[in-house]
């Protein structure tokens, strides 16, 4: 006898920010969806980055795939970490942290709209959507805008929104703060590994790929129930039901031997000082 489709497999979109998020934040669900949104292609200051992008789209091995192809605002890196600002449109970007030459707050707070309009049609008639969470995974203000906007059109829509159980240190704070608008997690969804390492290869053919090249997918993975009035005491998510994600050793050390990474950290402590005593 076939075992039951889990209710988090039934008519199934995925929004993902960038082409490879899918992979590591959805990978197991990502042959059941009957869509794979990814939203943004060009990144302005990196045209080897958006050429490469279009090349993986098209080599991509699912036909479910839905690249909507829009402009970045390069705002990564940019909120008060770990006492990132929420805002309406996603997590308030700070000029002064800037990464990006291609930094455009105002892009980032118009791009709400736009996402939004361009998503409605593609989630009519989806039962469950799964997007990044208002944590974004590991720290990161698009994956942070998806979320809002996908959550903007949940009750209008009628469906119901699930987002990734992972987090890293950067954004613990920003985790702790939203848990209790998320019920208990599913089961564990076993991850296809050799499937995900395929996409992979053609990301990193094309030079697209973001993460880390001794990056090893974890056997399963949970997703996280939204539930927008909050959870009820005993229903609600707990910090043991997220997966910590391991960043390999190098990273932080290769991160600081950037001389202005020592400024930006001053400023955006001081940055995530004000920002705690407002929020608190």
């Amino acid at each position: 006898m076939k075992a039951p489709v889990p209710e988090i497999l039934q008519k199934l979109a995925i929004v993902m920010a960038h082409p490879d998020d899918e992979v590591l934040w959805a990978g197991s669900a990502l042959r059941a969806a009957e869509k794979i949104v990814l939203v943004y292609g060009e990144l302005p200051c990196a045209p080897d980055l958006t050429a490469g992008r279009r090349a993986a789209m098209a080599a991509f091995p699912l036909p479910t795939l839905d690249w909507l192809a829009m402009t970045e605002s390069g705002v990564f890196d940019s909120a008060s970490w770990p006492e990132a600002r929420e805002t309406d449109y996603g997590l308030y970007p700070h000029p002064v942290l800037r990464v990006l030459r291609s930094f455009d707050a105002d892009r980032y707070r118009a791009q709400f709209a736009a996402m939004r309009k361009a998503l409605h049609p593609r989630l009519t008639g989806m039962r469950n959507v799964i997007a990044h969470g208002p944590w974004g995974e590991y720290g990161h203000e698009d994956h942070v805008q998806v979320f809002r906007v996908v959550a903007s059109l949940a009750d209008e829509m009628g469906f119901r929104l699930w987002v990734p159980a992972y987090v890293a240190p950067k954004s613990e704070v920003l985790m702790h703060r939203n848990l209790r608008y998320f019920g208990r997690p599913t089961p564990p969804m076993a991850i296809d590994a050799a499937f995900a390492e395929e996409i992979a290869r053609i990301y990193k053919r094309t030079g697209t790929w973001t993460w880390f090249d001794s990056y090893q997918w974890p056997a399963s993975e949970r997703f996280l129930p939204w539930v927008p009035a909050g959870a009820a005491p005993g229903d609600d998510a707990v910090a043991a039901d997220v997966q910590r994600i391991v960043f390999p050793s190098e990273d932080k050390a290769q991160r600081r031997r950037h001389l202005r990474w020592w400024r930006r950290e001053a400023v955006r402590r001081a940055l995530a000082w004000v920002n705690a005593r407002r929020a608190g």
